[in-house]
């Protein structure tokens, strides 16, 4: 598969025509990253935004008392910061790969540059990052609002949403996230996830080990 299609399976990309592709693999640098390496941490420089290729690569902060709090966790074809575009100042999160990853680079200056030449591509650029925006809010939403179980709930629908794949028994995931990684980003206790979670397994909801599970989003949806 050539960079063109690639960087069209990106998510931000999809909309674009061929010639801008172009403009944008001019300035695309791939990099490789092993599990644990950290793309940039929270406070430095803001160098470059990032578009996943393949891997997982989780977003997180770090609080006063050193305890780590999850943003997100982004998969294939997803970008990030979500802040990175027309904005000074540091990274605002610590970005990790959670397995062997493959990202492609984009200088932030290159970028907005580009944004600012070709009104076209910062438009369609503008409605996918918009998208985003709304889909991040209902998340902020339903931790505002839910009781416990609901959050966890939330969390696996986003989960099989955004990195499941659809089979005839269920919605599949490989993701390797501990309950203690879940519980940071739904604000409860590792503990109260555990809980949860098995009480999921045992009505059928879901099945499999932690790092590779099936999710029945019928039963999901009525639990």
């Amino acid at each position: 598969m050539d960079t063109l299609q690639i960087l069209r399976e990106i998510e931000l990309f999809r909309d674009l025509t061929d010639e801008e592709l172009q403009r944008v693999q001019a300035l695309a640098i791939e990099r490789r990253y092993e599990r644990g390496d950290y793309v940039f941490m929270e406070g430095d420089e803001r160098e470059a935004v990032y578009f996943i290729r393949r891997g997982l690569i989780k977003i997180f902060k770090v609080d006063e008392e050193g305890r780590e709090h999850i943003v997100t966790i982004l998969g294939a074809g997803q970008m990030f910061p979500h802040v990175g575009f027309f904005q000074e100042g540091p990274y605002p999160g610590t970005a990790q790969a959670m397995e062997r990853s493959v990202l492609f680079a984009i200088r932030t200056a290159a970028f907005d540059q580009l944004l600012v030449e070709y009104p076209d591509i910062a438009r369609k650029v503008m409605r996918v990052m918009g998208q985003r925006i709304l889909q991040l809010q209902a998340k902020l939403q339903e931790l505002a609002v839910f009781d416990s179980r609901e959050r966890v709930i939330a969390l696996i629908r986003h989960f099989a949403e955004e990195h499941g794949e659809v089979r005839p028994d269920g919605v599949h995931l490989r993701l390797p996230v501990t309950h203690g990684e879940m519980a940071h980003m739904v604000g409860m206790t590792r503990e109260s996830v555990n809980r949860i979670w098995n009480q999921l397994k045992r009505d059928g909801v879901l099945s499999g080990e932690r790092d590779e599970w099936v999710v029945r989003l019928d039963k999901l949806r009525r639990a």
